[in-house]
């Protein structure tokens, strides 16, 4: 009943949303009909300040090309500072071909105008002193802090029109010392005619002027002062010494409304229609999502496994299905539930599961066992798989499934038990039957015929490979069984690896493989002595087996907080990453097909997994496929050892 009250709100929610956001649409719709004159008002004055701004731009330049073209000559007196008359009519005559714009050139030493061209109506300029009138102590200061040319005007040529005036200063190549000015004239009318203001004058109104405010007559020098102005556009060309503004704004004043209303309605119905049609389409999709959730949810609720949701950053428990609150009740509100887990034995797991570090490290994981309290307290096997998930509108989450393996715990210890007394069937007769062959194989009862001989070479090794495999399948059982006997005393972690170097240095040999002993902490570590052999043999043993003939197995120690960490590098063909939820697991090879080129039974990391916790040590690996794999051993560093360190 609950549910069909909430299935009937939210039918009623999406048809309440449908009508919203039709009332919305034709809203919105009558806004920006309103606000399309005040729109397409600012479009307009946006496209005349961007002409205007151009025609600035424009202005600027050519003043610019003007005033660079003359740095030539600059550059010239700077090198020559002794320069006469006729060198200076000779460069200056190939600058004003270059610079239409400009009316005259004068160089001026120390301030005083002694060279001008042309000199034809210039006459009253020689002997000019710029620094007494037409540069102010202010630009001269300007002058040498910047080096570059200043500008002052517009001003009033003697004969006629208006011009601007560029200074720009020269310092003596050699020394560096201030020279003089060469004192530019640059005609204002051509540059008007070349930047394109004087053609606008048919289609706007516009003024130049020295000011930031268009009504202030005195500061125009172009255009009528007397225009009656509405809301002009501006734009500024800042040029050292010197700041105009050019306004302008149409001739017929601004537009008050779009040039074609008709068509921005129609298509402001076209909109409206458009996304009613998609908001019906999308909530449709909402039904039906809705519809498919019901179901998923019901699919969630009967799982016969374990299902849950976890915020990944707080931790809480936001959803669990029945499956996962018969196994774990209340204990389980918390996704730091899962960080502690058990062994066979009802010991804590070394590290945790270390749940949320592997979620970190990846998006998910599976395959990840250990025993876990219910609600009874009583530990049952539970196998774990995680999804991390994330999402862009809310918080990251995780999903948790978790499977009671109990019965398939049951069957691998029945299985294991019938493996157990298979092998201890077989011991005694294979023991029988090893050493029986060696005897025949070293030629103990009489010399062999060679073909005899070799065969039986054959069959005695076959049968010390057996006699391994049972060794490893017993051992593996003990451990299972919490049977094999440990007796941790401290020993020098230096001196145990060394032996297990050696007594590796054989086989190593026989594959064309070195071992190279690097680093090793002199560190005292709390073993079992035989078991560790066992377990550094293991790891020796796979790194010389699957790397290359004239390659090395490196061997060295790290020291890590309280733990030292033995490492095995080999320079192999590396593991596969989906490989590597299973290597510790019995009888887990790589290769595992009948062809694959290296022996073995799949049982050694699975055996030295088992010792290292029975040792309270760890072991793991990292690797890069096809550059090698490096594997440890962390033992935490004997209490003896630390306080002598201290001491």
């Amino acid at each position: 009943m609950a549910t069909t009250n909430r299935d009937s709100r939210f039918f009623t929610l999406i048809w309440a949303s449908r009508l919203a956001i039709l009332i919305l649409m034709v809203a919105v719709s009558l806004l920006l009909d309103a606000a399309g004159t005040s729109n397409h008002r600012t479009d307009v004055r946006q496209q005349w300040q961007n002409e205007l701004d151009e025609v600035s731009l424009n202005l600027q330049s050519t003043i610019i090309q003007n005033i660079q073209t003359v740095w030539g000559l600059a550059a010239n007196v700077a090198v020559e500072p002794d320069i006469d008359d006729e060198r200076f009519r000779d460069l200056a005559s190939v600058i004003f071909q270059l610079a239409p714009q400009l009316r005259n050139i004068g160089l001026a030493p120390d301030f005083v105008i002694r060279h001008i061209y042309p000199l034809e109506g210039n006459e009253a300029a020689l002997g000019l002193d710029l620094s007494k009138g037409s540069l102010p102590p202010a630009q001269i200061e300007q002058l040498f802090e910047t080096r570059q040319a200043i500008y002052s005007g517009p001003i009033n040529l003697i004969q006629g029109g208006q011009g601007l005036a560029g200074r720009i200063p020269i310092f003596a190549r050699d020394s560096g010392e201030f020279w003089g000015v060469i004192s530019v004239i640059l005609d204002l009318e051509r540059m008007y005619q070349a930047a394109g203001i004087l053609p606008m004058k048919d289609s706007m109104r516009f003024v130049l002027s020295r000011s930031d405010n268009p009504k202030n007559q005195a500061d125009i020098f172009l255009g009528d002062a007397k225009t009656d102005w509405q809301d002009p556009v501006a734009a500024t060309m800042n040029m050292p010494g010197t700041r105009w503004t050019l306004f302008a704004e149409p001739a017929q004043g601004w537009p008050d409304h779009p040039a074609s209303p008709l068509l921005t309605r129609g298509l402001l119905l076209a909109m409206v229609l458009l996304v009613t049609g998609v908001t019906f389409w999308l909530t449709s999709l909402m039904l039906k999502d809705r519809e498919m959730q019901r179901r998923f949810w019901g699919l969630f609720e009967q799982a016969p496994i374990g299902i849950a949701l976890y915020s990944r950053h707080r931790g809480d428990l936001l959803r669990s299905n029945r499956a996962f609150d018969q196994s774990f009740g209340d204990l389980a509100s918390s996704l730091q539930y899962f960080e502690r887990g058990f062994d066979q034995h009802g010991q804590p797991i070394p590290g945790g599961l270390g749940i949320q570090r592997r979620l970190e490290n990846d998006v998910s994981f599976s395959g990840v066992e250990s025993y876990l309290p219910g609600p009874d307290q009583a530990l049952k096997p539970i196998m774990l798989q995680g999804l991390r998930l994330e999402t862009r509108d809310s918080e990251s989450v995780v999903w948790l499934i978790t499977e009671d393996i109990s019965a398939q715990k049951k069957a691998d210890r029945l299985k294991n038990e019938f493996i157990s007394t298979v092998s201890h069937e077989l011991r005694t007769p294979l023991t029988s039957i090893s050493g029986s062959l060696g005897l025949l194989a070293n030629n103990a009862v009489g010399q062999l015929p060679e073909k005899a001989s070799k065969l039986a070479n054959i069959a005695y090794r076959n049968s010390r490979q057996l006699a391994l495999l049972i060794n490893d399948l017993l051992d593996v059982e003990k451990l299972a069984a919490g049977k094999m006997p440990f007796v941790l005393d401290e020993y020098p972690l230096p001196q145990m690896i060394r032996e297990c170097a050696e007594n590796m240095e054989p086989y190593a040999r026989d594959r064309d493989v070195r071992i190279n002993i690097g680093h090793l902490e002199d560190a005292q570590v709390q073993v079992d002595q035989h078991r560790f052999h066992q377990a550094v043999t293991n790891l020796l043993s796979n790194a010389i087996k699957f790397s290359p003939r004239d390659t090395r197995v490196d061997i060295f120690t790290e020291s890590r907080e309280g733990c030292v960490r033995l490492c095995i590098r080999d320079h192999g063909e590396g593991i596969a990453p989906e490989f590597r939820e299973r290597i510790f697991q019995k009888f887990s090879q790589a290769d595992a097909s009948d062809r694959r080129a290296n022996g073995g039974t799949g049982l050694g990391l699975a055996i030295t997994r088992e010792l290292m916790v029975n040792m309270k040590g760890t072991v793991d690996y990292a690797s890069t496929p096809g550059e090698g794999a490096v594997f440890w051993l962390e033992l935490p560093v004997a209490h003896s050892a630390v306080e002598q360190a201290f001491d």
